[in-house]
């Protein structure tokens, strides 16, 4: 299509051209004649460099929030051009960039800088390029559908001291022990029972006692921390990019002391995420589309699980040995004492 450049040499052609017709100006005709031409060049150098064009992509498949994502568009051409505009990107977030010139054989690369504002799971394209050509009087684009997907994760915020100090015993508690009859750590010695094997016999400490003793042992069992996720429907997409930007402190934080997290929230049933990027990437995607965390919280709440809940509203029906974490503006809101652990909108985790 034209620009404003081409569309008034365009009128301004045809205007002469009429001129030249009634006044039968040679000179008019010949005017109109480089009119003309300085058109078709305009055109030519617009659409030629993208036929047969080809466009490769380079993105990362993870991001996060706030933080600026490089892309890389490779073209690739058939023929010559100069002063072609790249854009990529996904809805809603896209950037571009020039490339100032291409030639046949020899790919031009340039780098797209996007900076995501929500977090999310994106498909990357299609790329966008236009022409200019070398005088700028034709605009030529061409969409490259080139799928990628991006995993953009909830922005991490620091956690304050006083928010670790309440955190550690759900964080940092060691693993119990059961006693058990099997070689895993010694855990002692007991006196020697019918059915018990002669190999587990400690003949030092049956000769000191002058009676048989066994060795007992002790199995490790390792209690698991859960962080769960409150997906009531009823909550507004903005309160639920905060309760999952608080969650994904928190486990940064459990992250960073090497205690072993599992991820958790109710959608159509209870969806479970263990490792770090697997319950990043979970996080990325979430909507609010479950019951309220109260309702769901007993099928949670099963043996030698903690549970440290980010929940979407302050409501007084968590359970006193569940750690709970609530909007700090519904605290404000209702004017009462509140002893405990609250997140801002931006998702920043404090001690109240």
């Amino acid at each position: 299509m034209p620009t404003r450049e081409g569309t008034a040499l365009l009128l301004l052609a045809g205007a002469i051209f009429l001129l030249a017709t009634n006044l039968a100006s040679g000179l008019l005709f010949v005017l109109d004649a480089l009119l003309v031409s300085l058109l078709v060049v305009g055109a030519a150098t617009s659409f030629l460099p993208l036929r047969r064009m080809v466009a490769t992509r380079r993105a990362p498949v993870r991001g996060t929030e706030g933080a600026p994502v490089p892309i890389e568009i490779t073209l690739s051409a058939a023929h010559s051009g100069r002063f072609l505009s790249v854009e990529d990107g996904w809805i809603g977030t896209r950037a571009r960039a020039l490339v100032a010139a291409v030639a046949p054989g020899v790919p031009a690369t340039t780098t797209l800088t996007v900076v995501p504002r929500r977090r999310g799971q994106f498909t990357i394209g299609p790329a966008d390029v236009a022409s200019r050509g070398t005088v700028g009087l034709f605009v030529a684009r061409r969409r490259i559908e080139a799928p990628d997907r991006i995993a953009v994760w909830p922005q991490i915020r620091p956690v304050a001291p006083q928010v670790i100090a309440q955190l550690a015993p759900s964080l940092g508690e060691r693993p119990s022990g059961d006693r058990t009859r099997q070689p895993d750590d010694l855990y002692g010695v007991r006196e020697f029972q019918r059915g018990d094997s002669l190999a587990r016999i400690h003949w030092r400490s049956s000769a000191r006692r002058g009676a048989l003793v066994v060795r007992e042992f002790e199995s490790t069992r390792t209690v698991a921390t859960t962080i769960v996720i409150d997906l009531d429907r009823r909550q507004s997409p903005d309160r639920l990019d905060a309760v999952v930007r608080a969650a994904a402190s928190v486990l940064r934080l459990a992250r960073d002391r090497r205690t072993d997290v599992i991820v958790a929230g109710w959608e159509e049933g209870l969806v479970e995420r263990r490792g770090w990027e697997a319950a990043m990437d979970w996080l990325a995607g979430v909507i609010p589309c479950g019951p309220p965390v109260a309702d769901v919280l007993p099928a949670l709440a099963t043996s030698g699980r903690r549970l440290i809940v980010v929940a979407a509203v302050a409501q007084p029906a968590l359970p006193a040995d569940v750690t709970s974490i609530v909007p700090a503006e519904d605290i404000t809101a209702q004017q009462g004492a509140y002893d405990g652990l609250v997140y801002t909108a931006d998702g920043t985790v404090l001690a109240w």
